[in-house]
């Protein structure tokens, strides 16, 4: 598979195929309250009820029957594939060159012919940390009107020059951004494409 490379990070894929052996699928709610409370004073006073937060997550662990004849168990959280045993999957993953750890990004179904998106290139984005708007500028801006303000003795030149370096920092960056996260896209569909070929 061939790698992704933005800037001076390079993504590489993995593959692993196999035999859906059996699979569980169930369910966690997390439930949180917030806000509540108020006060009762001698003339009366307001009390008003917490709000309750539920989130539900869709959790999907199976295992397959890998080609070498091994098994292996997959689990995704916050996924609900349609699979069935006996059907072959290969499940592609993304991380860093260089690196040992990476996430699932995509699932093919080769019986199906259908794919899935574990993690698209906004999500891949921010788990690598392939490209991502820091607070680097900030610290620079800093340096660069404290600088200023010390060589022209002016709080308003060192201002007017430092706006005009963020808006010029998140003016090019943001587009970067965007611009990588279309093309990583647009590289996860052609390698789950090539996945179904090399079946």
């Amino acid at each position: 598979m061939e790698n992704f490379k933005h800037r001076n990070k390079e993504i590489k894929f993995w593959s692993v195929t196999g035999e859906i052996l059996g699979q569980n699928k169930y369910s966690e709610t997390h439930v949180s309250s917030s806000g509540g409370g108020g006060y009762v004073g001698q003339h009366g006073g307001h009390v008003s009820a917490p709000t309750v937060h539920s989130t539900t997550v869709t959790n999907h662990e199976f295992w397959i029957k890998k080609e070498d004849g091994s098994e292996k168990s997959i689990q995704l959280a916050g996924h609900d594939i349609p699979l069935r045993e006996g059907q072959k999957i290969t499940l592609i993953s993304a991380g860093i060159k260089g690196k040992d750890s990476g996430y699932f990004s995509v699932l093919v179904n080769h019986n199906a012919n259908q794919h899935w998106f574990v993690n698209k290139a906004d999500s891949l984005n921010k788990l690598l940390k392939i490209d991502q708007i820091s607070g680097k500028s900030i610290f620079i801006a800093g340096g660069l009107w404290w600088l200023v303000t010390s060589i022209t003795n002016s709080v308003g030149t060192g201002a007017i020059i430092t706006g005009a370096f963020v808006v010029y920092r998140i003016a090019t960056k943001i587009p970067r951004i965007i611009k990588m996260i279309k093309a990583l896209n647009k590289h996860l569909e052609s390698i789950a494409q090539q996945a179904y070929q090399n079946t």
